[in-house]
């Protein structure tokens, strides 16, 4: 570490690392220079620098940039001076850039010559990795040119294809006009090219061929006549390397497999009695989330303490109202009720310090990690040549082998667990408490169904249920408070219908809801302006097909935009307009199950969610909890920012934070 080379060519090797695999962090302390701004000179080519100088200066001051770094920059971090931070400070630095996945380097004394050395040694690796971009586009071109020649010297044979938006190039197709780099969410992309194309058109991502469809006799032709046609799923790395080889339910095969599962997740978890055995958990979930809103107040005349509550508790806030993070309370409620139903535990409820706290942040993170590579453009999905695996230059594989293997040990741990506990003398067949327990019933040591043991069956199980209830859950949840804010005459008839119906002197109750129709109503209209999955899960074609007199070839990949839809002003009168009363009049007959082709907030035929009856209840019971416990406003009063992110799903950018004021006796907060 004393001679400048073996350093240079250390960090340079770690350098390499990170360029293809942006998920990888690494730590250094070496002892030399810390005069970054000679590194800046040599990497202006490469957009995966951030300059970080002191490492003495609090987080959350002048460095507040980092907090808003996505989890898809890449970025090396000079972390200046740590020889003099405050240790604790220095903790904080290095758990927000692990978070980021950055690549951190903390030096702490000033040598330029010894940072140039480095800069040089950086210089070669850059220059290697645009070499080899362009050797294997290149490989990648002729390849498939031959490839793509073949597939579509037939396809032109077939006339009757769907109009093709324009801008297309050869072999890549319409890549770069789908780029992520602007900031546009696909599905608003494609909303705005079915104005120019009509509802229903195809373009190509590579060699992959898509149809869009966003009209209710499309939709209909698809997700109906050909419903069995189009109950594929198309190949997807993330499904390979993260979904146990495909044995999610969410990317599964359609065949025996896929209905075997879908079948035990319904009876297991999904069903009307199940749901109604596990009541009192969603219950007391929600209930305790509410407490925890509720403690945020000063211990006054009015704020009694609450059973369990640490009094020297930091409150924050004054005496009436306290400002909340409204997004991260529904994200850790979301998480926390389907562990619970999933694999009994209470993620919601972990002691500091110990070692259940460290499996739930390493879950959480893992879990994001998940979501974002779903988001990201993975170049096998759009070239599906086996190239793209064995040479990981985009980091991809790797970064998804990381995050499988942070899934898995918590899955395994849980499995482990429900598996010692089965063996024990106390426990009695019939007396399952939760999913995990159910598989273990309905599936045999001896079961493997296309290849899948029972451990990988179970695993693979959990985790798309955990992966789908926690997060579209989460979504649509954001959703709904937002919307409200922003219109605050329809919550306050919410609230209205809640005191009427339910009054102030209890806690609203799932069988309270069938009489809250207008906030039955605010859901719904909520879903149909930000359906959480904009553009449903992808379909596949299995074998040629007619959509709308067109001739749609097997292999074709299936997108159907719900936003577009739900907006479609020949179904809906103002179309972009809030307006929960069009579901108690002209669309009062539209249920969110699918069956009525002009609202699919959940998909509709084969592949349609199976957990709608799940996320209705959580929905109905956390927004009415919330909506009943306590008065919102916004900072200044301000309207929300109601931009929508990109991805496959439809978050909200910016979190809610809100200022909170109990609106019932303080008697009722006490669980």
């Amino acid at each position: 570490m004393t001679l400048k080379h073996s350093l240079a060519q250390k960090i340079g090797n770690a350098i390499k690392e990170v360029a293809r695999n942006k998920g990888s962090t690494w730590w250094y302390t070496p002892h030399m220079a810390a005069a970054s701004r000679a590194i800046t000179e040599w990497i202006q080519l490469v957009d995966i620098l951030l300059e970080v100088r002191d490492a003495r200066i609090p987080l959350s001051s002048t460095c507040e940039l980092i907090k808003h770094l996505s989890p898809s920059s890449r970025r090396i971090v000079i972390l200046n001076k740590t020889d003099l931070a405050n240790n604790i400070q220095l903790k904080e630095w290095l758990n927000t850039f692990e978070q980021k996945n950055c690549l951190v380097f903390g030096v702490n004394s000033h040598n330029k010559d010894n940072i140039k050395e480095v800069s040089y040694a950086l210089v070669p690796y850059f220059l290697v990795k645009l070499i080899l971009w362009k050797v294997l586009l290149l490989i990648t071109i002729t390849l498939s040119s031959i490839f793509i020649y073949k597939i579509t010297q037939k396809s032109h044979k077939l006339s009757n294809f769907p109009p093709e938006i324009s801008g297309g190039l050869p072999v890549i197709g319409h890549l770069l006009q789908f780029s992520v780099t602007d900031n546009i969410p696909l599905h608003r992309k494609l909303s705005s090219l079915a104005d120019k194309c009509g509802p229903i058109f195809t373009f190509r991502l590579g060699i992959p061929r898509v149809l869009v469809v966003s009209s209710y006799d499309a939709v209909k032709d698809c997700l109906n006549i050909n419903d069995k046609v189009f109950a594929a799923r198309p190949g997807s790395l993330v499904g390979e390397y993260i979904g146990y080889s495909n044995a999610m339910l969410f990317f599964a095969s359609y065949g025996d497999y896929w209905r075997k599962i879908r079948k035990i997740v319904i009876k297991g978890v999904l069903s009307s009695s199940r749901l109604e055995k596990l009541r009192d958990v969603r219950v007391s979930e929600v209930k305790t989330s509410i407490t925890e809103l509720y403690i945020l107040f000063p211990i006054t005349g009015d704020r009694l303490p609450v059973s369990g509550e640490n009094l020297d508790f930091p409150m924050t806030g004054g005496d009436f109202q306290v400002k909340v993070n409204i997004s991260n309370w529904i994200e850790k409620l979301t998480l926390s009720l389907i562990v619970k139903m999933i694999a009994g535990k209470s993620y919601g409820r972990v002691e500091k310090g110990g070692n259940e706290e460290e499996e739930v942040e390493r879950f959480k993170k893992a879990l994001k990690d998940f979501v974002y590579i779903t988001m990201e453009f993975v170049l096998w999905d759009a070239f599906p040549i086996p190239l793209f695996k064995w040479i990981d230059f985009q980091g991809h594989v790797k970064f998804m082998k990381r995050t499988f293997k942070d899934i898995d040990c918590v899955l395994q741990n849980w499995l482990d667990e429900h598996v010692k506990k089965r063996e024990s003398v106390d426990f009695v067949d019939g007396n399952e408490e939760d999913f995990i327990d159910v598989m273990l019933s309905m599936i045999s040591n001896e079961d493997f169904v296309d290849g899948y043991s029972r451990e990988t069956t179970i695993k693979a199980t959990a985790l798309s249920m955990v992966v789908d209830a926690s997060d579209t859950t989460a979504i649509h949840l954001n959703w709904v408070m937002a919307t409200l804010l922003n219109h605050r005459d329809a919550m306050k008839k919410v609230q209205e219908e809640l005191d009427t119906n339910v009054g102030r002197n209890r806690w609203v109750e799932e069988s309270d809801i069938r009489d809250l129709v207008y906030f039955q109503a605010v859901v719904k209209e909520t879903l149909r302006l930000y359906p959480p999955a904009p553009l449903l899960g992808a379909h596949e074609s299995v074998e040629d097909c007619i959509v709308q007199g067109y001739h749609i070839p097997q292999g074709t990949r299936l997108w159907v935009n719900t936003m577009k839809l739900h907006r479609d002003p020949k179904i809906w009168s103002n179309p972009d307009t809030f307006d929960p009363e069009r579901f108690l009049t002209s669309q009062a007959r539209v249920d969110v199950r699918g069956q009525q082709y002009e609202f699919i907030p959940f998909g509709s035929g084969r592949r349609s969610c199976p957990g709608i009856t799940y996320a209705t209840q959580v929905t109905h019971l956390a927004i009415a909890h919330l909506l009943q416990g306590f008065d919102f406003s916004t900072p200044s009063d301000e309207p929300l920012d109601m931009k929508e992110g990109v991805g496959i799903t439809m978050r909200k950018v910016d979190p809610i934070e809100v200022f909170i004021t109990p609106r019932l006796p303080s008697v009722l907060y006490k669980f």
